[in-house]
């Protein structure tokens, strides 16, 4: 294994483990937070406008910043 090939598993190795430690933290949910659609009730933003707002706000934030 050459350096180019462990720094690339490397990346790959923190990715995955950010991406499980957010699953673990949030868990995994099948809403996209627009409630009007096919998750009715099950919605964990139902009820809570200003949070969901927020948080759709933040992500279009990362998402800008990324790309």
């Amino acid at each position: 294994m050459n350096l180019s090939t462990f720094i690339i598993s490397l990346i790959l190795a923190v990715i995955v483990i950010l991406d499980i430690r957010y699953l673990m933290k949030n868990g995994i949910e099948g809403c996209s937070g627009d409630c009007s659609g096919s998750c009715h009730g099950s919605c964990k933003w139902v009820g809570d406008v200003k949070k969901a707002q927020r948080h759709l706000k933040w992500k279009r934030r990362i998402r800008n910043i990324f790309g």
